[in-house]
């Protein structure tokens, strides 16, 4: 009842002001109040109006006390103008211009989100719930999937910035590397035919490798060969028929990866070395291994311009990066231990732990001292980042970018220049595809199940974050999935349970495409997008 006393207030009395004083005219037919007027006059009378209800029934009620019903009116009050001001600022806003029958209807729904999000934020945070930590651990779990969201959404804006085009089966390609991963860290999960124990419990770093490279080259041999077979003889044809063409494919993909394994849930072997909270060991450790590969990066760049003459093509591009992961993975497999080891000593001589600590957290070390995130939370985040920087350089940095960026330019230009726009757009896809595939394995490392159809609503919000941020923009489709992933975690607890809405969690999904439609109606470009030229339109 109370939320929908609110709807009335701030949706119907808004916007009944805000046509009242739209109708007060001038001779020559302008308003005589500018729009920032009107709007400061329809917030104050929401805010007053909710401050009459408010108290209404301490003023009439037994034992009248002042005091507490000038509290009442005045706590009121300050709540109505903090949630009555900003909509009536955008009802005048809106009012103001050519105002038509599709107008109020889209102004009715600016109306309703702000009232979701400021007041539903403001009847959370005034009785509180959750603690600090756990607001806490909703944002790194949103981090955590929107750092997915993020590599899938890369795919879609990969594709689009060079043929314009959705590819609507990126979903089913992040499918297709998960189920795979999913059976090679089966096998690796179990223990030999003579008891020895399984390589996931011995050695996670290097299974955790595999499952990468089995998920990755998977998805890129499905997105080559959809390119090749569904989307090349189409690059000609109106741009409906690839998208028809796109929704067939991902159905085909779907169906058949249910007919080869079954439709139902595989739960996804648990890797025990991602078990439990970070320890501050784990972080110095991960450091130090970031350093080592950035070191051996930038040291064996150098070395490669001197010996270019015997290395052409793009192998003078990949082989620093390919020989830098290899450096990492070597000195991952081999020195983890001893660096390790290292790191403690290192950590315990130059902050000693207390006896005291030592006893309430039962720990040995500083460099066992818990940190407020799971590992498996770290990893996925830390993951994802480090994936979306290396893109970032081979777009930006290598040959095989440049001609990625030209053939997104102008294609006939591009090929004029020696540019094979034909390879260039399969390893685009490809590109694309080793994204989602990676994020197929942090997927199912999080949430510890693969089915035939978890790439559909992964792959609709990896859509989402790609239009938030701006279709087309990589670094966009950065920000974007890391921005719907926080808002997705946070958005149940924080506008839905205020309004008093039962199992807002359900609704998640709801949050994340009501901002697809939202950015649609009010921003196509998204955040970092810009205006598209009739060629690209």
């Amino acid at each position: 009842m109370q939320l929908f006393t609110n709807l009335l207030l701030y949706i119907v009395l808004a916007m009944g002001v805000g046509y009242a004083l739209r109708s007060i005219k001038k001779a020559d037919g302008t308003p005589v109040l500018k729009w920032y007027v009107s709007g400061l006059i329809i917030g104050g009378v929401c805010g007053l109006v909710n401050a009459v209800l408010g108290s209404a029934g301490l003023l009439f009620g037994y034992g009248f006390n002042l005091d507490v019903v000038a509290g009442s009116f005045l706590g009121g009050l300050g709540t109505g103008l903090f949630i009555g001001m900003p909509i009536g600022l955008i009802t005048a806003y809106d009012m103001a211009k050519r105002f038509t029958f599709i107008d109020g209807w889209l102004l009715f729904f600016k109306i309703m989100i702000i009232f979701v999000v400021i007041g539903g934020t403001i009847s959370s945070l005034a009785v509180p719930k959750y603690s600090g930590e756990q607001w806490f651990d909703f944002f790194v779990f949103g981090l955590a999937q929107g750092g997915i969201y993020a590599l899938i959404a890369l795919g879609y804006t990969l594709v689009y910035g060079i043929l314009f085009m959705i590819n609507f089966a990126h979903g089913e390609v992040f499918m297709a590397g998960s189920f795979t991963g999913f059976f090679i860290a089966r096998a690796l999960a179990e223990a030999g035919p003579n008891g020895e124990p399984a390589m996931l419990d011995t050695n996670p770093f290097l299974a955790l490798v595999l499952v990468f490279i089995v998920s990755m080259t998977t998805s890129m041999v499905v997105a080559v060969a959809l390119e090749r077979i569904a989307y090349r003889p189409l690059r000609r044809a109106p741009r409906l028929v690839p998208l028809i063409t796109a929704i067939g494919a991902s159905f085909f993909l779907q169906y058949t990866f249910r007919g080869l394994y079954g439709s139902g849930v595989e739960a996804y072997p648990q890797v025990k070395a991602l078990t439990g909270d970070l320890v501050l060991g784990d972080l110095m450790l991960v450091v130090a291994l970031i350093i080592i590969g950035l070191a051996a990066f930038f040291g064996i760049r150098p070395l490669f311009r001197i010996l270019k003459n015997n290395i052409t093509g793009a192998a003078a591009e990949w082989a620093p990066l390919v020989i830098s992961g290899l450096i990492i993975a070597v000195v991952g497999y081999v020195l983890v231990p001893p660096i390790q080891s290292a790191l403690s000593s290192v950590l315990n001589s130059l902050s000693p732990i207390s006896e005291t600590l030592a006893t309430e957290l039962e720990i040995t070390s500083r460099a066992e001292y818990p940190l407020p995130v799971s590992r498996i939370q770290f990893v996925v985040v830390a993951s994802s980042v480090l994936l979306m920087l290396a893109l970032y350089y081979f777009v930006q940095f290598t040959k095989i970018g440049k001609a990625m960026r030209a053939v997104a330019e102008d294609k006939d230009v591009a090929a004029l220049m020696g540019i094979d726009v034909d390879r260039v757009i399969t390893i685009t896809f490809a590109l694309g595809a080793a994204l989602a595939g990676s994020a197929g394995v942090l997927y199912a490392l999080i949430f510890r199940q693969v089915n035939f159809f978890m790439g559909f609503f992964p792959g609709l919000k990896a859509f989402t974050a790609a239009v938030l941020g701006g279709i087309g923009n990589i670094p966009g489709a950065m920000l974007g999935g890391l921005f719907l992933g926080v808002f997705e975690s946070l958005g149940p607890s924080l506008f839905l349970e205020g309004l008093g809405i039962p199992a807002p969690y359900q609704l998640k999904d709801v949050i994340a495409f009501t901002m697809l439609v939202l950015v649609l109606i009010f921003r196509p470009t998204g955040i970092m997008g810009v205006e598209l030229g009739k060629k690209k339109a």
